[in-house]
């Protein structure tokens, strides 16, 4: 039996433009301890989707993780934005309190 991260991985092979999916490997990596490989995903889905709010938040972990903090402030000021814009009150607020944290 393959892992998640394979079979999320053979996902993305038959659509690397999914979102969802893309997250998902994101996820995988930073629970298995690979942060770079995590922040390097989520830069990709938020080029893919800057919409998508819940990347910029981890990726912010994934940079706190790798200690590249100017990465981790980036990626929640954008998050912050593109929450804000989006209405969602619960991303914006975690975010800000992750931020708050770094500075």
């Amino acid at each position: 039996m393959s892992s998640r991260l394979e079979q999320l991985e053979a996902l993305a092979g038959l659509d690397p433009k999914d979102t969802f999916v893309q997250y998902a490997i994101a996820l995988e990596y930073a629970s298995a301890g690979r942060f770079q490989d995590a922040a390097a995903t989520l830069e990709r889905l938020v080029t893919l989707d800057p919409a998508y709010s819940a990347a910029y938040h981890q990726a912010g972990r994934a940079y706190e993780q790798l200690n590249q903090i100017e990465d981790a402030k980036r990626m929640y000021q954008q998050g912050i934005a593109v929450a804000a814009r989006r209405g969602d009150l619960h991303a914006q607020k975690e975010m800000q309190e992750a931020l708050l944290l770094l500075e």
